[in-house]
């Protein structure tokens, strides 16, 4: 299997859902690809957090603190929120009156909850304000047979196609610079599209589960580093 198929396995993979040849294709897989390892690690990480909440119910008093929301800070509702309501509770219901009063309660509840939410609890999106050119560079000696080098982390997905490295000069020293906001990333080097090395330039490393290791960089500001 490649990469894009092991990674759309890899939930029933953990739900233990796959069968035994899809099994042990995927586990030969992950000893062998640091992406999918990355991946499959988050993947875990995601799932064991999902389990660990705990369903809550609203508060009864939800609504009144919705409403004195809007009325503290003046929130203007877009007319089609009141549109969109009105065709909610307006699509036919079943005869009976007790069904028809129970379906209009229900689809109050329901589209009240949702467009509150989408509507005043919105998430902001973070958008970065600038970006620092970061560039990154590795010596190969002259015994060496590289042919192409690239550079996968959480910056572009851990894609060993994603940024390839240049030796234009042919003095052994491949680089690429990229544009990155402020953060902290994990990355490898990709040599001939097979072998995943650690930049030794790096100046901290962390352990990735596998057996390797992971370089750490840190933008700290939009500067050039």
């Amino acid at each position: 299997m490649d990469c894009i198929k092991i990674k759309t396995l890899l939930n029933e993979y953990i739900e233990q859902l796959t069968n035994e040849d899809s099994t042990n294709q995927i586990k030969e897989h992950l000893r062998s690809c640091p992406s999918c390892q990355q991946e499959y690690q988050r993947l875990q990480k995601l799932i064991s957090s999902l389990r660990s909440f705990t369903p809550q119910e609203a508060p009864a008093d939800f609504t009144e603190k919705v409403m004195a929301k809007i009325a503290q800070e003046k929130i203007e509702i877009d007319p089609s929120f009141w549109k969109e309501i009105k065709r909610k509770i307006t699509v036919p219901l079943p005869s009976l009156p007790s069904l028809r009063v129970m379906g209009v309660s229900s689809a109050l509840i329901v589209v009240f909850l949702f467009f509150a939410f989408n509507y005043l609890f919105k998430p902001v999106e973070i958008i970065p304000l600038c970006s620092a050119e970061v560039k990154f560079s590795l010596r190969v000696g002259d015994n060496q047979q590289i042919h192409t080098i690239a550079i996968a982390g959480d910056f572009n997905n851990w894609d060993p196609q994603a940024n390839i490295l240049q030796d234009s000069d042919g003095d052994g020293i491949w680089t690429a610079t990229l544009k990155l906001p402020p953060g902290r990333y994990e990355y490898m080097f990709v040599l001939n599209g097979e072998k995943w090395l650690p930049d030794p330039n790096a100046l901290r490393y962390v352990k990735d589960g596998f057996g390797n290791r992971n370089a750490i960089l840190e933008v700290n500001n939009c500067s050039s580093t």
